[in-house]
């Protein structure tokens, strides 16, 4: 039996996060949550509308990593 996991993608708006983040949505074998900390910006909607969960928090705010990784 296999478990549909979830994936917690940091700096999710970046190079590195958004490449990463877009591979795994295409990929499709997993839910993608990002974190970023503005939902606003066209990176993060551009995610959103790919079908991740963003995320608001900032690696600095240990209750929002704490609250992004919850189930991931």
């Amino acid at each position: 039996m296999s478990r549909h996991q979830t994936v917690l993608v940091t700096a999710a708006t970046g190079r590195q996060g958004g490449a990463t983040a877009r591979a795994l949505l295409a990929e499709g074998s997993t839910s993608v949550r990002v974190l970023v900390r503005n939902p606003e910006v066209p990176n993060a909607r551009a995610l959103a509308a790919a079908g991740a969960e963003v995320v608001v928090g900032d690696l600095d705010d240990l209750a929002s990593l704490r609250a992004a990784c919850a189930g991931a």
